[in-house]
């Protein structure tokens, strides 16, 4: 089930970030996280947080110690 939140998301993640996200559904909240290329530049870093603070609910980044990292959001899933 993706809600309008979500789907912005996606098309952000995938239009900056350049590679697809991937999607978990758990519980009552749908999580969407991709890789973050090395090269991504200052102003994409700064749409993707302006977006992630109107739209998410929880949101990170994740750094892995080989260098490589993650950014991710969750969306609550309310019935």
């Amino acid at each position: 089930m993706d809600s309008p939140k979500v789907t912005a998301i996606i098309l952000l993640f995938t239009a900056t970030l350049g590679t697809e996200p991937s999607q978990d559904q758990s519980g009552n909240r749908i999580r969407v996280e991709a890789r973050v290329p090395a090269s991504l530049s200052e102003p994409a870093r700064i749409k993707l947080l302006r977006l992630l603070l109107e739209s998410a609910d929880r949101f990170g980044h994740s750094v892995h110690r080989d260098g490589t990292s993650v950014i991710w959001a969750e969306i609550d899933l309310h019935t």
